[in-house]
């Protein structure tokens, strides 16, 4: 396996790496003895198929899986050899024509991105300062935010009569516009409290007076 780095910009690494063919082929001469003794097809004895006839065979499965292998085998050892610390996901992008070689006519070729761990001195906790950020809370705030909780939580009874303001009211609607239906301006059920400013100025208004139907 040969790697070369290409390009370096801030923690951005690009290298070239390269396995050669005769590499491959080695591999897949000795993973074709290794099963040869298990192999059995019909009219051969088991375990006596040629291995001329093994690889015409099997022989571009069985090199699809040593390229996978080789590639990520390839990438684990490359970045170690570098002694680069990923920061993220290697991206891989192929250079090498993949029929080539898995006919055994190319080399391997693949180009290996990827950020790196940035080089840094771990600080001296002790010689941080920290300032604690804060913010003055007045009694008429809090009374505030307690109305609007109080608010947001209280229920509601059935009620006979023309709707107020404060009534919460459930509504079917359908908004248009040129008189045609617009996606997400309808609703059925919808619960709207008058006067709470949840649809568009002079929405609520119009509900007012409006009796129970």
């Amino acid at each position: 396996m040969q790697l070369t780095e290409r390009r370096s910009e801030g923690l951005l690494r690009v290298y070239d790496v390269t396995v050669p063919k005769a590499e491959l082929e080695q591999q897949l001469s000795a993973k074709i003895a290794e099963v040869q003794p298990r192999v059995r097809l019909n009219g051969f004895r088991p375990g006596k198929v040629p291995v001329s006839h093994i690889r015409k065979v099997y022989g571009p499965s069985m090199m699809q899986d040593i390229i996978n292998e080789t590639v990520q085998k390839s990438t684990k050892e490359g970045l170690e050899k570098v002694n680069a610390r990923p920061a993220s996901e290697p991206t891989l992008d192929l250079k090498s024509d993949i029929n080539q070689v898995v006919a055994g006519e190319a080399d391997l070729s693949f180009e290996l991105s990827l950020e790196i761990m940035p080089d840094f001195e771990p600080a001296d906790i002790k010689s941080i300062a920290i300032t604690r950020p804060t913010a003055a809370v007045t009694d008429e705030l809090v009374d505030e935010e307690l109305a609007e909780l109080a608010k947001a939580q209280r229920g509601f009874e059935d009620k006979d009569g023309a709707a107020e303001d404060g009534d919460a009211l459930i509504i079917d609607f359908v908004g248009r516009i040129d008189g045609e239906a617009f996606q997400g301006g309808s609703a059925e059920d919808a619960q709207l409290v008058i006067g709470s400013g949840q649809f568009i100025p002079g929405f609520e208004e119009q509900l007012l007076g409006q009796g129970r139907r």
